[in-house]
């Protein structure tokens, strides 16, 4: 598996904790980073969703540091964005050209829009990650793998699968898929399954073969979601391995 670098920050060695900003300003979101960073998160994906223009978005970038992915989610993806999907590509080139350590776009986003992206994204070196996510149900392992090796062709930095799980046999089959997709897929990867029931997956993935997961700063109020301190520790226990974000 190839490593990709997002600013000094290496995704591919030891597992990487993502926790997220979300804001409907530039200083809230801002604000976010630093608890993020503060919490010992590796990363922090900037949810700018909720700002108000492509200048908002350019602040938030220029003002955080730490290694970040950028990502612009409509309702049906568990977002705000409620503006043409036109607008959210260019809210998201407006990132990549302000400098964002990497951007986050959904395979299912219309093609034309995602390659205008991608394309955007690879002019500029920004690392580019594809996310293959059903926010309703968790589809069968076969159609799971067949969908990352459709996302892998496009040929992304990073790989995300995000599917809802509704009972423990869907965190079953998220973790059966990891074990296949570590061996197919020859970029860092996340596999999560969100909910209550997908809890264990956040450090589970790691310890099987994923290379980054998401969490939260801080106790949410989000079911299934653990603190950064909490995946972490979760992981040491489980692969008998301790780090930290500084070993990165």
């Amino acid at each position: 598996m190839r490593n990709v670098t997002l600013g000094k920050l290496v995704v591919g060695k030891n597992p990487i904790l993502v926790a997220t900003s979300i804001a409907d300003s530039a200083q809230g979101m801002i604000d976010g980073a630093t608890q993020v960073l503060e919490a010992g998160a590796d990363c922090v994906e900037l949810r700018i969703d909720r700002l108000s223009s492509d200048a908002e978005v350019a602040k938030v970038i220029n003002r955080v540091a730490m290694p970040h992915i950028v990502a612009c989610r409509t309702p049906e993806f568990g977002g705000f964005f409620e503006g043409l999907e036109r607008e959210r590509i260019e809210r998201l080139e407006a990132a990549v050209c302000a400098g964002a350590t990497a951007v986050d776009i959904e395979f299912f986003t219309e093609p034309d829009l995602r390659l205008r992206l991608v394309e955007t994204a690879r002019k500029e070196g920004v690392p580019v990650l594809i996310g293959y996510e059903n926010m309703r149900q968790t589809p069968p392992k076969s159609d799971l793998i067949e969908g990352l090796l459709d996302v892998a062709r496009l040929g992304p930095n990073l790989i995300k699968l995000a599917v809802r799980a509704t009972s423990y046999v869907d965190l079953l089959t998220v973790l059966d898929t990891v074990l296949e997709a570590r061996l197919l897929l020859d970029v860092p990867f996340a596999a999560i399954a969100l909910g209550p029931y997908g809890a264990p997956s956040r450090p589970l993935a790691c310890v099987m073969g994923a290379s980054f997961t998401y969490c939260a700063a801080e106790k949410s109020a989000v079911p299934g979601q653990l603190t950064v301190s909490e995946t972490r520790d979760l992981i040491s226990t489980m692969s008998g391995q301790r780090w930290s974000c500084s070993s990165n």
